[in-house]
Parts: structure tokens; sequence; C-alpha cells
């Protein structure tokens, strides 16, 4: 091949692409080049050549050897084989810098990081079978029951472990402050049974179809894998919840993994500090079956004097239910509170206030708009209280029952995220906290589709919460979004008993009806308004007294005279939002809650309430 030839060929292979230009040069091509230029060489320096000769040959040579030393390279990454294609490589531009490269490789080994991390929990469980658990339960209460119940359901051979920091499994605590102490006989109180309102005997520990095993610490630790079923490890607290490797540390230092938990660890009773005064002894807290237990034996052993600070759900149904409880023992109730009356947070004002006088008749000295300046030990055994007002009260023991904070020790040193506003921790709608930890229960706090953010301390969301929860958790592809409203229902003696759904607060705006037996006063009364309708008619009156004229009775509430049990008997209470019903109290008025439901979120119109609470029968009579 000579110049000429070589010549052409590189302004040929120059203009093509490189897969061309690799192309258009063959191998052999390319060998007959190196050839020519050794040759070149060679004859420059063995051969004598003619003077005009040996300058164009050397002429020629020199260019040669320049143009192989300058496109030397150029031509060998032409011919030489492409790199071994990595998988990825046609979806980057051949114009990728050394910087986006080195990203790209940065982002493959992150790609490997976290499938590794995502492999953790299963290569544990293969290396130590025996601390890995597909679901821990954190909270042997209600939410940790239902959650567990709809994992099994999904999952009938899953291994589950709940632990909880009492010395019993799962179990009811509505039934401490209310059926507890209307036991006709302590055998059943002993079992912690009780009569329903059917009247059918109870028990408060859950017990669904599932078998559970009771296991302690030592228990545990014999335990070789976790094979099927459900176990409740008691007397033991979670120290640490690790959301990275899937671990938590219990109050022993052991550590278990696992494949998804549960947080429900519901709240911590709030406590007064101007109580310390008085003796940890002489104090109590309600929430667990110890403090039942504790409180039910003191005041057995009769003529004891109880005071109950607090006039909440809580102990307005304890002032009630110890008081009949101790009647028969000389056994005195007196209950303390800053609000006007009983559930005055809760109820509106006037129906507060007649609350109160009903659990006044139930033997119950309410001490309203009261508060504990002090407390000492009296020397004798009991403790004297001094009111903000001046007042002496002498107690055997003092009840508090000022609410609960959610319990989030663990959530916020897990780093999860809390609601500062309501107390709990954020979780989504599939009541997820962060990727396989979920909430239920009293310190969750969740979005409600129809209410907003919430934070709700009841029995019934602890159970429907938990068994969305256990769903979720169970599901591997379709989430369920909890949209449950849930219901709270309570009894202060004989003549009251209510339920009730949404938002009930105080401070909202209400709208009651309520059915009306006249006497015959009230009879009487009736040619009295006929005569007087259109001077009654001129008076301002709150809407709330329009919507009783209209659509209780044709009788004023002031014209009707009834007993004060009687006053109140049946009826429903709107509560009211930017002109929403956010909240309905239905007031001896049962089996309704589904009516309510149905309504909550509605907007209310004064024109349309008459179709709006049909449902609710107060009108039947």
């Amino acid at each position: 091949m000579n110049t000429q030839a070589f010549r052409a060929a590189f302004r040929a292979t120059s203009r093509l692409p490189r897969s061309a230009a690799v192309a258009a040069v063959p191998r052999q091509s390319m060998l007959s080049l190196r050839q020519t230029a050794r040759s070149y060489a060679s004859t420059s320096t063995a051969h004598g050549a003619a003077p005009h000769a040996a300058h164009h040959e050397s002429s020629d040579a020199a260019w040669v050897i320049g143009s192989l030393l300058f496109f030397g390279p150029l031509i060998y990454k032409l011919t030489a084989p492409p790199p071994r294609k990595k998988a990825g490589d046609d979806h980057h531009s051949s114009h990728s810098t050394k910087a986006a490269k080195k990203e790209e490789t940065a982002d493959e080994e992150e790609e490997k990081e976290e499938v590794s991390k995502a492999a953790a929990p299963a290569v544990a469980a293969v290396q130590h079978e025996k601390d890995f658990y597909p679901y821990i339960l954190i909270g042997a209460g209600t939410a940790s029951f239902a959650a567990m119940e709809a994992i099994r359901e999904k999952d009938p051979s899953a291994a589950i472990l709940i632990i909880g920091n009492e010395d019993i499994g799962p179990y009811m605590r509505p039934p401490l402050s209310k059926e507890m102490w209307f036991n006709k006989d302590e055998e059943s109180t002993e079992k912690l049974s009780f009569k329903d309102w059917q009247g059918k005997e109870r028990n408060i520990v859950l017990k669904g179809k599932e078998t559970i095993e009771t296991i302690d610490q030592d228990a545990l630790d014999k335990i070789e894998s976790a094979q099927s079923g459900v176990r409740v490890l008691t007397g033991v607290t979670v120290e640490d919840l690790n959301v990275s490797e899937q671990s938590i540390t219990l109050n022993s230092g052991k550590v278990l993994k696992y494949g998804k938990v549960l947080l429900a660890t519901g709240g911590v009773p709030k406590t007064l500090p101007v109580l310390q005064g008085a003796g940890a002894d002489k104090v109590t807290t309600f929430r667990s079956v110890e403090d039942f237990k504790k409180l039910h034996s003191l005041v057995k052993a009769a003529n004891k004097k109880i005071v109950i600070v607090g006039g909440g759900f809580l102990g307005s149904e304890l002032a009630v239910a110890v008081s009949h409880y101790g009647k028969d023992k000389g056994v005195s109730v007196t209950q303390v509170f800053p609000e006007d009356g009983n559930m005055g947070l809760v109820f509106p004002r006037y129906l507060s206030k007649w609350t109160t006088s009903q659990v006044e008749q139930e033997g119950v000295v309410v001490k309203a708009q009261s508060r504990v300046a002090s407390t000492k030990p009296t020397g004798e055994g009991q403790v004297e209280l001094t009111l903000e007002n001046g007042e002496k009260l002498v107690a055997d023991h003092i009840v508090v029952a000022v609410g609960i904070e959610a319990n989030v020790a663990l959530a916020k040193k897990a780093g999860l995220e809390l609601d500062e506003v309501r107390g709990g921790v954020v979780v989504n709608a599939e009541l997820q906290a962060r990727r396989n930890v979920y909430c239920a229960g009293d310190m969750t706090s969740y979005h409600d589709v129809t209410l907003g953010r919430r934070r709700v301390e009841h029995y019934d969301n602890a159970i429907l919460g938990g068994r969305v929860a256990g769903q979720n958790m169970a599901s591997d592809k379709l989430h369920k979004a909890y949209k449950h409203q849930s219901m709270f229902w309570s009894d202060l003696g004989p003549h009251i008993g209510y339920e009730a759904v949404g938002i009930l607060d105080s401070k909202l705006s209400t709208v009651s009806i309520w059915t009306k037996k006249p006497t015959v006063a009230a009879a009487d009364a009736e040619k009295k308004e006929a005569a007087s309708e259109s001077a009654a008619a001129a008076t301002p009156i709150s809407e709330e007294s329009k919507l009783e004229r209209a659509t209780a009775t044709p009788l004023p509430a002031e014209a009707v005279k009834v007993e004060d049990k009687e006053k109140y008997n049946k009826g429903l209470v709107l509560y009211l939002k930017d002109k929403r019903i956010v909240g309905l109290l239905m007031w001896n008025n049962f089996g309704k809650v589904e009516d309510a439901r149905k309504i909550l979120g509605e907007v209310y119109d004064t024109e349309k309430v008459e179709a709006l609470v049909k449902p609710f029968g107060i009108h039947e009579e």
C-alpha cells in the first residue's frame, strides 16, 4: 500500500462516524498500514538512494511517520474492539461527562445498598430465627388484639409477638369504671367478669378465636424459632425502636428483629403536682387492672372517704360507680373539678348542669368550679385537701382522673413525627408512620377524611383502628384507608346513658331536640300559652329554643312542669362547626349510631332538620 493509498484510506475513514470508520477499515487493511510504515522506515536507513529519490522518499516517510504518531492513537481507538456493554448504557448519552458517570456509578452502588437493606430482615430471619418475628405488636391493649386478629385472618400461619408492660394479656378498659362496680357478687369481680347491657356474663380479658400463649422473658429466651402462633410477652417494656434496622430492644437488653411493627402504646394518665404532698400511697391514677383492684379493695373495706379529682368521662363515671358500690358500706365520694358541671368540657352548659344534679342524686358530693390548692397528711392515715376557695376536705384516698397523654416516648426516641398540637404519632391514611411501622389507638394522630386530623381516646377507635392497621400490615399490595367514625358511650346512674360520634366540644354551637312528657300542670299551661302566643313570638329566643319549640312539643320548655329525671329523658344534640354537623350526642337514645354516622359532616339546615333527625325516633312516643 503506497502513500497515496494510505492518505486516501485515512481521509475516507476520518469523515465517517466511529462505528462506520471501524467498518470501513478492515483489520487486514490496518495491518497493511502498519507494514507500510515499517517498510518506509527501513528503506530510508538501510539503502543508499539517489539524493532526489532519497529526498522524495524521506519526505514521504516523514509524513507517514508523523501521521502515525499523531493519528495512531485515534486509529487504534477506532480499530480496538468495543468494551463490554453495561446494562442501561443505551439510556445514556455518548456525551456524558466524567461527573455524570461518577454519579451513575454512585447510584448503582446506592441501589445495591438499598436492595441489601431490604433483604436484611429476611437474612436476619435465616441467621437468627429465634430473634426474628414477622409481626411485633408493642402494647398489649385492645388495638394490638384487634390488629392480631386481622393479621391472622389474612395470614393464618403468621407468627405474632405482642409485648405488654402489665402482667396480663389484652383486656377491655371501659368496664373498670363502669360495669365492674355494679357486680352483685364479689366472685365475679375477682374473676374480672361483668354483665354487659344485655345481661350476658363476660370477662374483661379479650378472647377471640385465636389461642394466645402468655410468656415471660425466660420463656422468650428459650424459643428456638418464631413458630406460627400468637404469643404475649408480659411484664416487659420496649426501650428502643430502630426503624432503619427494623429491630427493637427490650428492657432486658435483648434485641428482636421484626418484619412489621405496630405501636399501640396507648396513653399515660396525667397527674397533678399539687397532689404530691399527699404521699404516693394515698394517690391513684386510674387506668389499669391493678388500679381497679387497689381502689376496689380500699372501698370494700368500708367507711372510707374517697375524693375523685376530675369531672370528665372517667371522673364522672367513677364518682357514680364507686358511690353506688359503697352506698351500703358507709363510703362517701366527693368529686372536685374546675368546670361548671360534670362533663363541662363536652356537654352544652345547660346539660352539664342538669347532669351534675343527677350525679348528686346518686350520693356524690360535687365540688364544681373548684381546684385543689394543696395537700398534706393528717397524721391519722388520711389526707387533707385545701381547695383554692379555702375549703378543706379529708380523704382516705385520692383518685386522679384528669385525662391522659399519648404515650409517645418510644416513638419520639425512634425519630417518628409527632403531633405537637393534639399529641400522638402522625400517621398517613393507612395508619403508617414509616416504612413497616404502623400505629393504632390512643397514641395515634390520623387524618379523618370527614373531620380533619384527630386523636381519639376511645375503645371503639382502638378496636377499629387496630383492625385496619393489622389488615394493612398483612397486605403487601392493597392498603386500606382508615375512615371509621368511632363511637363512645357512658352511663351516669340509672337515668343517664348516652352514645356519641364525632367531635363533642362544649365550645361548639349546639342544637338540641328533646322528647317532653307533659304533666297535668303542663296541660293547664297550654291555654295560657295559646293566649300569649303572639307575645312569645315577639320575644327573641335562641336557635336551640326555636328548634325545641318547633319539633319537641307545642308547649314552650318553661311551661312544661316535669320531674328532673324526665326533663331530659330522650334527645339528640347536634354539634356544629362552620354550619356542618361535626358531632352527635344521642341521649338515652340507643342503637342509632349508624344513623348518626350517615349525617356526620352534613350541612345543617333548619328547614330540613325534621327529615334529618327523623331516623332517631325522638317523637315516636
